[in-house]
């Protein structure tokens, strides 16, 4: 009863804070909005409840946490079966909360006592849900959580481990050691080691019971300034040869080093002094990825840890090595927190954050090392606590983002990508010369020509010959279907107004494309050069097909249609509105919902249905081939006849 009557209350309260007045200073442009950290905080009790009340559903000591539902990995569970990695990662949130002396919720259990039983009871091994050690020999999910373990442990203090016997203290360290003996230094995972380490040797300073490996931590850090030194402009790629730059990079290359700056950055200065420039550098561009309505540009995978990628902006706050004002990050956090909740990502009926990125989206948006406990990796944004209500983040007005003060054009030129926005439509847009998967699985995430944060992706999991065409080239073959897409680029440059990326597909015979795209306002244009990149063309004629971005669709919705000789234009029931052109090559246009035999319709990252437009031509390759195109896609589009007269204008431009 009082779990109900709290979230009634805390519904109760967005909803009033939804419809408040907001007024704004004509001379300054700060804008005067509601409580954001108490906003916040009841958002942070309610998912906290829900943690709560499953947890101690699965373990009457709160060691485990299985989600009602939620997918379940060997790998992230104990040898009873029951998930450690939601508890894990609640584990820093909870310690800011608790080391902030916030009041508990109402209907909550003392949430000191809450701590101290899961620092007693996971790492006993006759407990009968002991998470159990890695064994050594390969690397391991509990050295990920790890990280997190010994994190949290640190920021909640000497009065409280002090408070964990002799012998508990010792069990922890134990475990924690055994998260370190297989080094995992070509990727992002030598943070995780790295901040275990410090952990440990920070709290060896006061209790015998901890031990660290200063050269193990060292060796880490020196890994990860190799990947940092792949690029510039303050980005890590994640891997030492190619060029890996996504939101994971917010959130383990922006979180990490901050993380470890907080536990160890007294004891060795220089490596603080490095690691902040790194983040000052990185954040600089930050403000330009988040659209009006707070909605970020979605690319890559692990997508479902959301507002994660706040924590770096929080945490370089806190640190003062953010470079911007605290009105400008008030107005980042508040509208990208809002952003993600009205996309539905807490699920009220279960009590837990979902693993799709709303109700309706399609479970492709996962990965497969992915379980229940995952998306709570986007608790780190709650950082904040550490931050008091007296903070000038919290009293200062709200300013603008850059995308509402005016058009933007920003060149990254270390990891070689573009942002774009667009003050009348409100979208940011996210453009990479070389955006590399680690893997060939991660294909429909990383091979879209432009990123939208009005136009959420599709997605293909299990049908890999077929793919998704949205905002993308492929060779299609027209009668089976199957295509070949762009993977791992061969090579790319940035331009002034977009990129130009070359890369290959083989279907039957092996092609080489280079791809032009520049854009200008909610408008993109396209080129692509295609020949046969080896001594054989394909076997027979196939087709070269590529699709506008995909629009959102309720699921009882059919799109609206316009169209002339050259162009076809769709518009949804929200008023989103797309625009194609053939420009030369292509020979017809048609809407397209699905891309493959079983014709699944849920395949979008947020929305039930989707249409796209998608241009299409035969091609024998065997000779050159050239085809171009214009697009336009907005949340808030022109009339027509302004967004033709703009096409005209810009194809002169760029046909020149």
């Amino acid at each position: 009863m009082h779990r109900r009557d709290f979230l009634l209350r805390a519904a109760a309260a967005a909803a009033a804070a939804a419809v408040l007045p907001r007024s704004a200073d004509g001379q300054s442009g700060r804008i005067a909005v509601p409580d954001t950290r108490a906003e916040l905080t009841g958002r942070f009790e309610q998912i906290l409840l829900g943690f709560l009340h499953n947890a101690h559903a699965t373990s009457g000591d709160y060691t485990v946490c299985d989600f009602p539902g939620g997918t379940k990995l060997k790998g992230c569970c104990t040898p009873g079966g029951k998930t450690y990695t939601s508890v894990a990662r609640m584990l820093p949130a909870l310690a800011e909360f608790v080391a902030a002396k916030q009041p508990t919720p109402r209907g909550a259990p003392d949430l000191g006592a809450v701590l101290l039983s899961i620092y007693r009871t996971a790492f006993d091994p006759k407990h009968p849900d002991y998470w159990a050690e890695p064994t050594g020999s390969k690397p391991t999910q509990r050295t990920v959580e790890s990280s997190l373990v010994a994190f949290a442990l640190v920021r909640l203090g000497p009065d409280f481990v002090r408070q964990l016997s002799s012998e508990e203290r010792a069990r922890v360290n134990r475990w924690l050691a055994s998260c370190t003996v297989v080094p995992e230094r070509t990727n992002n995972h030598a943070w995780f080691t790295a901040v275990n380490q410090a952990a440990r040797l920070k709290l060896s300073r006061t209790f015998p019971e901890f031990k660290g490996d200063e050269a193990w931590m060292i060796a880490d850090l020196e890994a990860m300034e190799g990947l940092a030194a792949n690029a510039a402009d303050g980005w890590y790629s994640d891997d030492p040869k190619l060029t890996v730059y996504d939101y994971y990079n917010f959130w383990t290359f922006g979180n990490f080093p901050l993380f470890w700056a907080r536990v160890a950055g007294d004891l060795y200065p220089e490596w603080r002094a490095r690691l902040h420039a790194r983040a000052r550098e990185f954040l600089q561009n930050t403000p330009y990825f988040f659209g009006a309505d707070g909605a970020v540009p979605l690319f890559g995978r692990s997508l479902i840890y959301r507002w994660a990628l706040l924590s770096p902006l929080l945490l370089g706050y806190e640190q003062g090595v953010w470079p911007h004002s605290p009105g400008l990050l008030r107005r980042i956090v508040r509208q990208n927190f809002a952003w993600w909740w009205r996309l539905g990502a807490y699920d009220e009926q279960r009590g837990k954050l979902r693993e799709t990125l709303s109700a309706e989206g399609t479970p492709g948006v996962s990965e497969p090392y992915i379980d229940n406990g995952h998306p709570y990796w986007a608790m780190q944004a709650f950082t904040f606590f550490a931050l008091p209500a007296n903070d000038p983040l919290w009293t200062v007005p709200e300013e603008p983002l850059p995308v509402e003060r005016g058009d933007f054009r920003v060149r990254i030129a270390g990891p070689r990508m573009l942002l774009t926005g667009t003050k009348a439509s409100g979208q940011v847009r996210w453009l990479q010369a070389k955006n590399t998967p680690r893997r060939d699985y991660y294909r429909d995430k990383y091979n879209k020509f432009t990123a939208s944060s009005s136009f959420p992706f599709n997605v293909l999991t299990d049908a890999k010959e077929f793919a998704p065409f949205d905002e993308t080239l492929v060779l299609r073959d027209p009668q089976t279907g199957a295509c070949a897409a762009r993977i791992f680029p061969d090579d790319g440059v940035l331009l002034e107004d977009g990129v130009r990326t070359s890369w290959r597909a083989t279907l039957g015979g092996e092609v080489r494309v280079v791809s032009t795209i520049r854009l200008e306002g909610d408008f993109e244009f396209r080129s692509h050069v295609l020949t046969p990149a080896g001594a054989r063309p394909p076997r027979r004629a196939i087709e070269v097909v590529e699709g506008s971005h995909a629009l959102g669709l309720a699921a009882d919705e059919k799109a609206v249609q316009q169209a002339a000789a050259n162009w076809l234009a769709l518009q949804s029931r929200a008023g989103a509105r797309l625009v194609s052109w053939r420009i030369a090559g292509h020979e017809k246009t048609e809407v397209v919902s699905t891309f493959e035999p079983k014709q699944q319709a849920r395949i979008n990252l947020v929305h039930p249905r989707v249409a796209v437009m998608a241009m299409s031509r035969p091609w024998d390759g065997a000779s050159e081939l050239r085809v171009a195109s214009l697009h336009y896609a907005s949340p808030r589009p022109r009339p027509l006849p302004e967004i033709h007269a703009a096409a005209e204008e810009l194809l002169r431009r760029w046909l020149a």
